[in-house]
């Protein structure tokens, strides 16, 4: 791989898409709301950008690669890298993607394996290859597109490198080192240090804090929360990001940062829910740019909460 891993957006109108998370259908879907054609294309001469974490939770991860991995090859989208895409590049098995690693898995924590097409190697080999070609931001004069957070100092740092495992592993081990000598910090000042001094964790899953009482999140019990940094974005480009599964009504940005993840990879806990009726309240959306408006994978549509 030799393309550093800041590279230039399209030009033209965009559709960015939010986390997909295994969601196959839901992208198929949102794909037909927007007008592509099932190569990519569209009569607008309109170009997808996903926003990274295509695969965990939902059922079909293998099919949810394959589908954007073949857009993107053929010049009809860019896809940036997310922090469950990296979790599989760095082969750390975490709580939702043991379907990559061949196993069957209740993300609820039930004896009822939670529907996924588990990985075989030849699967594995194909999503760790198109993984190793993504970006970790993608920009243009007035647009930018990041998985979680956009920081220029950390972004400054990708765009002297090429490989994010690599420069994963580097900013990993310094900070190894560096607690070496700080025999007094607790575990959750360095979980602080490994996630807000390494720029692949920072632009991948974003800044956190110290939370104010622990709480559990993916099957763990957690002391770091993440930090809302785009209240504080005021720089001229839009942002598009994902990564922070927000449901419809609730804070989506501010003036020039807007989240396109619309919570779709809570999808699995709805289809459990006794109550369940077949109307999804976690969606799969795309940010038209520079339109300002979001299309849903039902079909709704609606102005996206950017000013300016």
């Amino acid at each position: 791989m030799t393309d550093v891993l800041v590279r230039d957006l399209f030009d033209g109108p965009l559709d960015i898409v939010g986390d997909v998370h295994g969601e196959l259908d839901a992208l198929r879907n949102l794909l037909h709301q927007l007008g592509y054609s099932t190569d990519g294309l569209h009569p607008e001469k309109r170009r997808l950008v996903f926003v990274g974490d295509l695969t965990d939770r939902g059922p079909d991860s293998p099919g949810v690669v394959a589908l954007v991995q073949r857009l993107v090859e053929s010049g009809a989208a860019q896809c940036v890298l997310g922090n469950h895409d990296l979790n599989i590049l760095l082969g750390d098995r975490k709580h939702d993607n043991h379907w990559y690693f061949g196993e069957e898995f209740a993300l609820d924590g039930s004896d009822e394996p939670t529907p996924a097409i588990i990985a075989d190697e030849t699967i594995r080999a194909r999503v760790i290859q198109f993984f190793q070609t993504l970006p970790l931001a993608l920009e243009r004069d007035d647009l930018r597109v990041i998985h979680a957070c956009w920081d220029d100092d950390m972004i400054e740092v990708a765009r002297r490198s090429s490989d994010a495992v690599a420069l994963h592993q580097e900013h990993a081990e310094r900070i190894t080192s560096a607690h070496s000598q700080q025999p007094d910090l607790d575990k959750v000042e360095k979980g602080l240090e490994f996630q807000n001094r390494n720029p692949v964790k920072v632009l991948t899953s974003g800044r956190e804090q110290r939370a104010a009482k622990p709480f559990e999140a993916s099957g763990k019990l957690r002391r770091q929360e993440r930090v809302s940094w785009w209240h504080e974005y005021n720089a001229e480009p839009y942002c598009v990001f994902g990564h922070y599964s927000m449901h419809r009504g609730k804070d989506r940005g501010s003036s020039r940062a807007l989240c396109a993840d619309y919570a779709v990879a809570r999808r699995w806990q709805e289809r459990k829910q006794h109550s369940f009726n077949g109307d999804f309240q976690g969606m799969l959306a795309a940010i038209r740019f520079p339109e300002k408006v979001v299309v849903f994978d039902n079909g709704d549509v609606e102005l996206a909460s950017i000013k300016g």
